[in-house]
């Protein structure tokens, strides 16, 4: 490639650029791109099948009930059952089982666990968020609530892992 002195700018002679050179790197940028793009939608794909494999296990559970200063405690355990996410609640010897399932929640589609399960003749709604106690197992946290019934004080639970029992 030939520069020629032409005042305070330097011209490139058109003939030495090698077309092949500026076509390989074209190729590189967009196969870049399109590898970028396909990894982003593959992650966020596969976001709600991270928290539904990383919330499986034995729980402790602690609870407050739904409008009511009431607490109690308990064991739970999320499993995978078939296709979906199975939940098993033991609290006072009461053993209540149910569904969970990653599902999105608010405008920002923030993924949360949603739990569901019958109790005393009322259908219960939980929305979790799983996040990562100090050990990195993890901690999930939850609002508990009927579905269309209006509370002052909605009922909340805290899963602690049960490394007593291991999953």
């Amino acid at each position: 490639m030939e520069f020629h002195d032409v005042g305070s700018y330097d011209r490139i002679d058109v003939h030495d650029v090698n077309v092949w050179t500026v076509s390989e790197s074209m190729n590189k940028i967009i196969g870049i791109l399109i590898y970028i793009a396909t990894f982003s939608a593959m992650a966020e794909e596969s976001r709600e099948s991270q928290i539904e494999r990383y919330s499986q296990g034995n729980y402790f559970l602690i609870g407050k009930h739904l409008d009511s200063k009431e607490t109690y405690y308990g064991e739970a355990t999320i499993s995978e059952n078939e296709s979906s996410l199975s939940v098993t609640r033991t609290i006072s010897g009461k053993v209540v089982t149910g569904t969970a399932a990653v599902e999105h929640a608010t405008s920002d589609k923030v993924p949360v666990l949603r739990i569901r399960f019958s109790d005393s003749g009322n259908n219960y709604e939980e929305t979790c968020m799983v996040g990562s106690d100090l050990d990195n197992y993890a901690r999930i946290t939850c609002h508990l609530y009927i579905p269309g019934k209006k509370t002052m004080e909605p009922g909340m639970e805290s899963y602690f892992i049960n490394f007593n029992k291991p999953f």
